[in-house]
């Protein structure tokens, strides 16, 4: 590498979640800039790579094109694969605005193939019988909701009885005694096509009831999913 005599600057920009290495300085001067973009400069702005966005899209059209494959129709669900500026204040739909990467791709190619895809909160219910393998789906981010704990209602179930939540797997396979509990007519099974991702968790702080008052925490991590019809109507 050849010195400048002259003042010169170098730079590199990339998604800070990516494994990347940082060695000392020698010489001059390093400045490093963190930033989270804005909904005008969002990744879905940019035009994509479609190189990769047609292998995902042609492997998934292909699997679609198979009446083996849901036919019944499903849930298709993808972990989101970077981090993202996530909080108790963030609306869903527009958190879409900052998908970039993997996770663009993935919203561009179900909605090219008309799998109406939507970000969605899982929340855990760690309290459930059938473990930590489940979790309660909701079209939205909810802050310290205001439910009673004194009737015994676990938080889980207070999603889905008031809020309008769906009982779903976190995880590809499920237990023996969870494929019993969906065959038995519960809604939400969820075929996971990439790994259900806890990156973006978020933790709230709840009172918990038992003998005494405590507090206890709630979780919760946004995904993609994806809505398969049934074969027959699949084209």
């Amino acid at each position: 590498m050849t010195l400048r005599s002259s003042p010169s600057l170098a730079y590199v920009a990339f998604y800070s979640d990516i494994e990347h290495e940082v060695l000392t300085v020698t010489s001059g001067q390093r400045i490093t800039l963190t930033y989270n973009p804005i909904p005008k400069m969002a990744a879905l702005a940019i035009t994509p790579d479609r190189n990769v966005s047609n292998s995902f899209q042609t492997t998934l059209h292909s699997q679609l094109g198979g009446p083996e494959f849901l036919p019944s129709g499903g849930t298709l669900g993808f972990g989101l694969a970077h981090l993202y500026p996530v909080t108790f204040k963030t609306v869903l739909e527009d958190l879409i605005l900052y998908l970039k990467g993997e996770d663009a791709h993935v919203y561009r190619d179900c909605r090219e193939l008309q799998l109406k895809p939507t970000l969605q909160m899982i929340y855990d219910d760690c309290e459930n019988e059938n473990g930590p393998g489940f979790g309660v789906m909701i079209n939205k981010i909810i802050e310290q909701p205001d439910y009673d704990y004194s009737y015994g209602d676990t938080y889980a179930s207070h999603l889905v009885d008031w809020l309008g939540g769906i009982p779903v797997n976190k995880a590809n396979p499920i237990s023996e005694k969870m494929a019993e509990w969906f065959d038995e007519g519960v809604k939400g099974r969820v075929t996971w096509i990439s790994p259900f991702s806890e990156q973006n968790r978020l933790k709230d702080v709840t009172m918990a009831y038992g003998n005494e008052l405590s507090v206890g925490y709630i979780y919760c991590s946004p995904c993609l999913i994806a809505h398969v019809p049934p074969a027959s109507d699949r084209t």
